[in-house]
């Protein structure tokens, strides 16, 4: 009678803070059925007693029949808490792919959570066929004692796991089994859950039938728990009253001691009726909170299922002709109903639309149809493209047919047309007259030509068309007259095209890049080395392009890349900065080149009036410092709160005893790094958590070194005065106890007077004792006379397992 009061008023006092409504997960259709088995952790119902206990694993039996093969296995596990997302199932981990999660927010503002989990698990149903599956290290022991502290026992607390195994069976009539799921709560302030099933056609109502697995539910609370379909209420007596669905019972076992977890199914023959097309679901529950995680739906419904085979393709093997002619097949196999005359059908080039048709009859179960359509290919689409097609398709995915499988309506094949290469952006190459030969690479006027495998360059177009005597170097190409016209052959296996460009030496305005490092580089060994450098166009007569690369050589080795980032005009420069980490293996002095117009391999790509200044070298030292030795942790009392005051400087002579040297704490290893937001009074530090670890950073002119470490309580033992003075004078007032508050927070103290009397008991959240009685006979609200009294201290740890006894004496 009592768990029925506590559950009434902590849901009345509830609301749903977030939720995850149940909808459709998954799909199945097939001489299908399914059947499902779990196992709850609870040891008893809620409410039995205050007893806060829950296991960690569980077993079950999945006992399939001959001639029934497994198609999927999905297995839940949910319970109370943030979530346990990774369990074993006979012995192999599980990690969840989707997982839900409910807040309640009580009236209070405590906030309750629960969590549901999700795996499939087919291949590990598929491995161990029939027989025992144990579901472990689902460990949910802090959540539930963390609950049971709030509510004073066990009142809202389940934990547990189910699979849901569906397989194929050739006596089984053609089914549609659909899995919904979620994490959804229904209860007094939202008291009904409703899910519509559409597109319906039912064929048969034999074995019809509707499942679920619920959480939360409890056998002695029945106010409207019901399960609804069609707005008839279900029932299954006496497993499962109509007024009470769920009651903590497995129907697959008949068992009803499946504490605070419902896994069970009902016959809903009379509940649907064939040529249905819709099928309504309600959950109530009008008082008691009840979790629903899933809903499974088993019907024989009468649809067609359309496929269809692309039977060939032609037209494909003339040049540049983007006409192409389909030839293809409707089916309607592994159906229970016509597929309709007119079913549209699309057809899609790398999912583009590109042309549709439809059927021009019924086809029956079993039936099929061929078509012929006439395509254009897009130009946009490439030569090698998937060209799909798709029944029951009116464009873009939209379906008309309600079937029994919406997943196998289209089919593809790979489709190669013959492209010719494409010429149209071919680039007439010029080069300054500078001092020497001008050498062309007759490539770079080629980089735009797509659909080719193989040009060859020639002097006439004759050579070209006949593809003779190509020029035998391209990229070194020296011009024997000015302009000239050079012809190009683009083939690929299937087609070919000639065209040509000219190659042209003109006069022009050249830049004349430099380059200088700006900043002192000479820093610390254990720094990332920053360089700031400008790239100057004092001489040029042009613009120095923008993109102009920048390599950095260290010891002569390329250790970084840049490029300038806009165009530098005549007689201008841009700064430029570079992070660069320099290796352990480098010797504290080296040198650093800098080189302008240099993409790392010693090639330029900018025509300069000067191209022998583009460097800049540097040598550069750096300092070093030694490492700080291993740091000894720092233990103090704790002075409540796992808190302690402490002197960090004590590592101070084991850090350095150099004068020079600065020692500076933090409370993170990026601050001591950065030396940002330094500890401000490292004698008198105060730590945070229990425990915390301490950065030190040590640092003379140049260079630093880290280190860190720990700041750790212990409980120490209490000092116990032997008087005090409760005069209101500011001192001594109280019988204050030190290490003992906030420190031994489950301590009991109890006083007695001379005659043995009981007259103050106490514990952390009263304070210290201030003289006055609170039990016995001298409970008068005022401070007890002067004398001597006996005290009895229990701390209530392990680690101080003995009273402590003796006496204090108050006096005014």
């Amino acid at each position: 009678m009592q768990k029925h009061y506590l559950l009434a008023f902590f849901i009345c006092l509830t609301a749903f803070a977030t939720a995850q409504q149940i909808g459709q997960f998954q799909q199945y259709n097939g001489r299908f059925d399914y059947t499902a088995i779990g196992n709850t952790l609870n040891t008893e119902e809620n409410g039995g007693s205050s007893t806060c206990e829950i296991l960690t694993e569980s077993s079950a039996t999945l006992t399939l029949e001959p001639g029934q093969t497994v198609v999927a296995a999905a297995l839940y596990w949910a319970g109370s808490g943030d979530g346990d997302l990774n369990v074993t199932l006979n012995g192999t981990p599980i990690t969840a792919s989707r997982n839900f999660e409910v807040d309640f927010l009580a009236g209070s503002g405590t906030k309750f959570n629960y969590f549901a989990a999700y795996a499939d698990v087919t291949a590990i149903v598929n491995a161990n066929g029939n027989g025992t599956y144990t579901l472990s290290d689902l460990d949910l022991t802090d959540a539930i004692q963390a609950f049971c502290a709030i509510n004073g026992g066990n009142a809202t607390n389940f934990g547990g796991w189910a699979m849901y195994v569906i397989y194929e069976d050739a006596t089984l009539p053609l089914n549609q089994i659909i899995l919904f799921d979620g994490l959804e709560g229904v209860f007094q302030t939202n008291p009904e859950i409703n899910i519509l099933l559409e597109n319906l056609n039912v064929l048969d109502n034999t074995g019809a039938k509707i499942g679920f697995l619920a959480w939360e539910g409890d056998r002695n609370i029945a106010v409207t728990e019901t399960l609804s379909i069609n707005g008839n209420i279900l029932s299954n007596e006496p497993l499962n009253p109509a007024n009470n669905q769920f009651n903590g019972t497995n129907t697959f076992t008949n068992s009803e001691v499946l504490f605070n977890m419902d896994l069970d199914f009902y016959n809903i023959e009379n509940n649907i009726q064939p040529g249905d097309t819709t099928a309504a679901i309600q959950v109530t529950s009008g008082q008691d909170l009840v979790l629903i995680n899933n809903i499974i739906t088993v019907l024989n419904v009468e649809l067609p299922d359309a496929t269809m085979v692309i039977d060939s393709v032609s037209g494909i093997d003339a040049c540049d002709d983007r006409d192409i002619t389909l030839e293809y097949t409707v089916f309607n196999v592994n159906s229970t109903g016509e597929l309709p005359a007119n079913t549209p059908i699309s057809f899609y080039a790398n999912s583009i639309l590109i042309g549709q048709s439809e059927t021009t009859t019924i086809l029956p179960i079993d039936g099929s149809e061929s078509g012929t359509i006439d395509l254009t290919i897009p130009e946009g689409i490439p030569a090698d493209f998937l060209l799909s097609a798709f029944v029951d398709d009116a464009g873009g995915g939209v379906s008309t047919v309600n079937e029994l499988d919406e997943s196998n309506n289209g089919f593809s094949v790979d489709v190669h047309l013959f492209v010719s290469p494409d010429v149209s952006s071919l680039e007439n190459l010029e080069q300054c007259d500078v001092v020497g030969t001008e050498i062309f690479d007759l490539t770079d006027a080629t980089t735009s030509v797509t659909d080719a495998d193989i040009i060859t360059y020639h002097l006439t177009e004759d050579d070209a068309q006949n593809n003779t005597d190509p020029i035998a170097n391209p990229e070194t190409y020296e011009n024997p007259e000015n302009p000239q016209t050079i012809w190009i052959r683009a083939s690929n296996p299937d087609c070919f095209v000639v065209a040509s460009f000219t190659v042209e030496v003109i006069i022009c305005p050249l830049p004349d890049a430099t380059i200088a490092i700006t900043n002192d580089l000479n820093a610390c060994r254990q720094r990332d080395l920053t360089i700031e450098y400008t790239v100057f166009n004092t001489l040029g007569t042009a613009p120095l392009p923008a993109a102009t690369p920048i390599a950095f050589y260290l010891n002569g080795q390329l250790v970084a890349q840049a490029a300038t980032q806009n165009v530098i005009p005549e007689g201008g420069s841009e700064p430029g900065i570079l992070e660069l980490t320099i290796a352990d293996t480098v010797p504290n002095t080296f040198t650093l080149l800098l080189v302008v117009d240099d993409d790392g391999t010693g090639n330029g790509f900018v025509f300069e009036l000067d191209d022998t200044n583009n460097e800049f070298l540097i040598t550069v030292v750096f300092g070093s410092i030694p490492p700080i030795g291993a740091l000894p942790d720092l233990l103090e009392c704790d002075e409540g709160f796992d808190m302690a005051t402490f002197n960090l400087t004590e590592q101070n002579d084991l850090i350095s005893t150099d004068p020079n040297d600065t020692i500076t704490y933090f409370t993170n290893e990026e601050d001591a790094i950065a030396n940002l937001n330094a500890i401000q009074d490292p004698e008198q530090y105060v730590n945070s958590i229990d425990p915390q670890r301490i950065f030190v950073r040590l640092e003379n002119v140049i260079c630093f070194a880290t280190s860190s470490f720990l700041l750790t309580t212990e409980n120490c033992e209490p000092t116990i005065p032997q008087g005090f003075s409760p005069n209101d004078d500011g001192f001594n007032d109280v019988f204050e106890i030190s290490n003992l508050l906030n420190i031994f927070t489950d301590f009991k103290l109890q006083i007695y007077s001379r005659q043995g009397n009981l007259i103050y008991e106490g514990n952390n959240d009263d304070g210290f004792w201030d003289g006055t009685p609170n039990t016995g006979l001298l409970v008068q609200n005022k401070i007890v006379p002067v004398g001597t009294y006996y005290y009895v201290l229990q701390l209530n740890d392990p680690q101080f397992p003995d009273a402590y006894l003796g006496f204090v004496y108050i006096n005014y």
